[in-house]
């Protein structure tokens, strides 16, 4: 294996369930890449170890075949001082990782750092090399364990004043008075996120013990993950096609209070929820447009994300690469 002597930069991207990483050049292109689980029940110092253990691999990968890395970002949840590299706050789904130090973690690779939040680096990655390349006005939403979302404006990353703005996930989009991870009530991650759509369809599925989704479970050993709930929603189970199509309803609802907002060019949406239903897409682009300011929506394009769970890390790679100049 063989690469051209130019300069690669290392990304990674720090997530709830999973941490994804890889090399990458500046015009986006992976040498490598690789992922792991999350060592949530390792707490802070379990997911520093991996991280640094994930870096310290990358870089011997690189030197064994003659790579340059100029450089190193990394993504994460909660609000980041891009500055100084600490977490500020806003990480529900790793509560202990508020007041880490991002950029310390790295320090003894020597190699300039950058960090930010995960899902403006997605939104950075799409609007440089995937579903919105030469757009200048995007919001970019993650369906996962969360719902982390990442704003463009004017071709440049919005983190507003307190490094805080983007935070989608945490918009309230109902009066049911559901209790979100981050102490809130009734926030778009409580009703919408992939967590949030298994617990309620596993709840339900109880209610019906003849449903397909409620055999599925149990014969599942009593578990239920997205692949499942899109299989039974697929064969038409009605528990199942209750809850992508509330879920919709309430993705949908949230996105047209961005647009009607930050009136963004495209919204580009990804995550396990659009991966394993690309149709979703389209009914929510209509919801929308039936939901917002029509002078918003006039030009407003809604697409599925183009780079995959790889968007992270390239973004982080590139916001690093951009900074090393």
């Amino acid at each position: 294996m063989t690469f051209s002597p130019k300069s690669y930069y290392i990304g990674i991207d720090l997530g709830g369930s999973q941490i994804k990483y890889g090399i990458v050049s500046s015009s986006g292109k992976v040498l490598t890449r690789g992922g792991r689980l999350t060592p949530q029940k390792s707490g802070r110092r379990g997911v520093i170890d991996s991280l640094v253990e994930i870096a310290d691999n990358l870089l011997n990968f690189a030197r064994k075949n003659k790579i340059r890395i100029r450089a190193m970002g990394i993504g994460s949840p909660g609000c980041i001082d891009i500055n100084s590299g600490k977490v500020l706050g806003s990480c529900p789904n790793l509560p202990f990782w508020v007041g880490t130090n991002l950029k310390q973690i790295f320090r003894k690779f020597s190699l300039p750092v950058t960090a930010d939040n995960d899902a403006n680096l997605m939104a950075l990655a799409e609007a440089k090399f995937g579903a919105a390349r030469n757009c200048r006005d995007v919001v970019c939403l993650t369906l996962g364990s969360g719902i982390g979302g990442g704003i463009i404006l004017n071709g440049e990353i919005y983190r507003g004043s307190n490094f805080a703005a983007g935070e989608i996930g945490h918009t309230a989009v109902n009066f049911l008075g559901e209790r979100c991870k981050c102490g809130r009530l009734d926030c778009m991650e409580t009703y919408a996120s992939a967590n949030a759509m298994l617990k309620r369809s596993q709840k339900l599925a109880r209610t019906d013990k003849k449903s397909l989704l409620n055999q599925l479970i149990r014969k599942n050993g009593n578990r239920l993950d997205v692949p499942t709930l899109f299989l039974a929603y697929g064969k038409k189970d009605r528990i199942a096609q209750k809850i992508v199509e509330e879920t919709g309803e309430t993705l949908s609802t949230g996105i047209a209070n961005v647009v009607n907002i930050l009136s963004p060019e495209m919204v580009v949406i990804g995550g396990g929820l659009v991966d394993e239903n690309a149709d979703i897409i389209k009914k929510i682009e209509k919801q929308v447009k039936q939901k917002a300011f029509p002078t918003a929506t006039k030009n407003l394009k809604i697409r599925r994300a183009k780079l995959g769970n790889q968007a992270g890390f390239i973004g982080a790679a590139y916001q690093a690469s951009q900074s090393s100049r």
